[in-house]
């Protein structure tokens, strides 16, 4: 009789279970949309894992660090940066060796890591000429140079501030001051070049860099995302999980885009997505054709409309999920690079694939 009785519950259990799954079922079907798509086949790795993918020069050329055609080439850190062109689908060697840690379109200004690792511990970098066309030269100015941001050392916030590194005209926003403890419930201010600092009347824990702390310029439209990272889940920024003392007019937080006259528009959080039986993404960036959701596949949200980017169903209409980082758009915003690999190990290749969102397969 106890075992009938143990059986019984554990049937209920499980019915329960399958009652909750089907109640939380998706109300809408996620459709596939194929736009034109390469995959670079370039293993792109940076010494410091940067989490961007790569850099676009222009709107069909990407310089990328990738592993050179080599034994051990992965261990060894025998790297090497290539340029991508779009148009031709090939790519050639820019720096035979090295690794392209950041570039300043406006300056024109690329900083290469040469070395990994030293007797003394330092690491060397070459300050090169790297134009929009791919061409490669030698700096013709003699202007203090950041090798970790490309940027003109006088211009880069104070070493005791938390702050977000913008480009270089444009200043940096400031999440604490000098020498002052961060306070989430803060504003954020914008410090910019020859004008009076800006309050932005955001809180200094809403506002967050693409990686490494440095700003998401969205170049397409002359505007910086304030944040692309999943917020729902955090007791900070939902307010279903924060409880009491909660004074934001919102229950989950916006994205938001700040244009340069310091206007922000914001963007509700998409909760469509919940229809879709998504709960959780890893990074929102809005395009001129829509917004690109990544959750270990690519999707692309249209007003209330969620359709499948990447990757292409397989056999069997079966879908491989791969891990999938440093989202990258070309200034026109119609490209957007990105990594996808297996697993995190270093050895594991980490390819490099485009999608073109302005053009359909």
């Amino acid at each position: 009789m106890k075992k009938l009785i143990k059986h019984l519950v554990l049937t209920s259990a499980v019915c329960a279970l399958a009652t909750n799954a089907l109640g939380d079922a998706p109300k809408r079907q996620i459709e596939n949309q194929k736009f034109e798509t390469f995959d670079t086949g370039l293993d792109v790795r940076t010494g410091r894992e940067l989490s961007s993918s790569g850099i676009w020069l222009s709107n069909d050329l990407f310089a990328v660090t990738t592993v050179k055609d080599l034994p051990d080439a992965v261990k060894n850190h025998l790297l090497e940066v290539r340029l991508f062109d779009w148009k031709t689908k090939t790519s050639k060697v820019l720096i035979d060796a090295g690794d392209l840690v950041c570039w300043n379109p406006e300056r024109q200004i690329a900083s290469i890591q040469k070395t990994y690792s030293s007797p003394t511990g330092d690491i060397k970098f070459d300050l090169i000429h790297l134009n929009s066309q791919g061409e490669v030269g030698t700096r013709s100015d003699n202007v203090e140079i950041s090798p970790y941001f490309c940027q003109a050392t006088a211009a880069l916030p104070p070493k005791d501030s938390l702050s977000i590194l913008l480009r270089e005209p444009d200043g940096y926003i400031e999440r604490a001051a000098p020498g002052a403890p961060y306070k989430s419930e803060k504003t954020a201010i914008w410090r910019r070049p020859s004008e009076a600092p800006l309050d932005m009347n955001v809180r200094v824990d809403e506002v967050r860099g693409a990686g490494n702390n440095l700003g998401n310029y969205l170049a397409y439209s002359q505007k910086y995302l304030l944040n692309t990272w999943d917020s729902q889940g955090n007791s900070d920024t939902d307010q279903r999980l924060g409880g009491v003392g909660w004074n934001r007019p919102y229950d989950l937080t916006p994205y938001r885009l700040m244009a340069m006259d310091g206007s922000i528009e914001e963007i509700p959080y998409p909760k469509i997505l919940f229809e879709y039986g998504i709960k959780r993404f890893a990074f929102f960036l809005p395009t001129p054709v829509g917004i690109i959701i990544s959750s270990n596949n690519l999707f692309l949200l249209q007003g209330e409309k969620l359709t499948h980017i990447w990757p292409r169903p397989g056999l069997f209409g079966r879908i491989t999920p791969e891990i999938i980082n440093g989202l990258v758009l070309s200034p026109d915003g119609c490209k957007l690079a990105f990594r996808h690999y297996r697993d995190i190990k270093y050895a594991t290749p980490k390819s490099v694939s485009i999608i073109n969102l302005c053009e359909k397969a």
